[in-house]
């Protein structure tokens, strides 16, 4: 029906932005909780001079044979699993690996660098890297809302690192130096990288078991990180023992790696690095509650902006197109004089 009066509504275009399936939820939400924890329990380790009392690469070495163990056992107890062909696709899970062998190091010296919610913010740049990647190597394009989203991500990291205003801010605001800064976003890098290749991998053998694949990837990276202990520590290790200065909380940090790896590969294998960035963005959130009870942090007015412009930037970049409300301009219908007449008698 045409409206009487100066022309046609602007009409909306499209329904709410889709929800995870219920086969992707669990991973997104157990993603989320384990990315979250993962700085707190990394803090939480340190001693009281903010170091590592147990090696780094130890540690991550000890994560990923746990993943490879939870693993194979997930894969023999799997009622209706095809049996596994060992190929030359094999090595192709060696690139993702070493990527994630030199990320999972650099995230113990990011910390000892930057606070952890300074390290959630910085760590949704990702998101720049993930969107450029996914243009130059598998040829997916963003649209206007995404690339917006890109600035509006941007400025938030940005503003994260805006001196503090108050005197009492300047703890916070040293601890956040720009090492720290610049090995974030080496991190996010190869994060991006890595989580592109693995979800091209994972993908593209759709019909293979997850757990199997977890295998092939988990077995370069215990080479790759047993090759590290040795280069790192040498003679030393069998010296001063493999275990030196593990303690409770470090034992948790494995744990806790351990299933964030098991948990980011299911998100990659059913939705994709979309849905990884997107729960890095809540865990960042959570993040920064947490760290207000754990470490009796106040948070400045600069990250409390920063954490909603990012938070805003996350949510617009998993948006599409034809999900959000058309800003269409009205068309102008002209009304005659025996219309408005008649508009005028209905509404006697």
């Amino acid at each position: 029906a045409r409206t009487v009066g100066l022309g046609r509504l602007p009409r909306r275009v499209g329904q709410p932005a889709a929800m995870p399936t219920a086969k992707q939820l669990p991973y997104i939400i157990a993603g989320i909780v384990l990315m979250t924890l993962q700085p707190v329990l990394v803090t939480l380790s340190q001693n009281a001079q903010g170091k590592l009392d147990y090696s780094a690469i130890s540690s991550t070495l000890l994560t990923e044979m746990l993943k490879i163990g939870i693993s194979v056992g997930f894969l023999t107890t799997s009622p209706n699993h095809a049996p596994v062909v060992i190929s030359q696709e094999i090595l192709q899970y060696a690139i993702p690996a070493f990527i994630y062998f030199v990320n999972n190091n650099l995230v113990f010296a990011i910390l000892s660098h930057v606070d952890a919610t300074t390290f959630q913010l910085l760590s949704q740049l990702k998101t720049v890297f993930t969107g450029l990647l996914f243009r130059c190597f598998l040829g997916r394009h963003l649209n206007v809302y995404q690339y917006l989203a890109i600035v509006q991500l941007a400025s938030g990291t940005a503003t994260s690192q805006m001196p503090l205003c108050s005197a009492a801010g300047s703890a916070v605001a040293e601890r956040s130096s720009l090492l720290g800064v610049l090995l974030s976003v080496l991190s996010c890098v190869l994060s991006a990288f890595g989580g592109i290749y693995s979800e091209k991998l994972l993908k593209d053998k759709p019909k293979d078991s997850i757990h199997w694949q977890n295998i092939q990837l988990y077995t370069w990276g215990i080479a790759f990180n047993a090759l590290g202990v040795v280069l790192q520590q040498g003679t030393s290790l069998f010296r001063a023992g493999f275990f030196t200065g593990f303690h409770g909380w470090a034992w948790v940090v494995v744990l806790n790696n351990a299933l964030n790896g098991l948990a980011i590969s299911a998100i990659l294998k059913y939705a994709d690095n979309i849905a990884r960035v997107y729960a890095h963005a809540c865990a960042m959130l959570v993040t920064m509650v947490i760290s207000i009870f754990l470490f009796d942090q106040s948070p400045s007015a600069q990250l409390i902006l920063a954490i909603v412009m990012v938070g805003a930037s996350a949510v617009q970049y998993n948006l599409n197109p034809s999900e959000c409300v058309a800003a269409e301009i009205p068309e102008y219908v002209p009304v005659s004089s025996h219309e408005r007449s008649v508009g005028h008698q209905g509404e006697r």
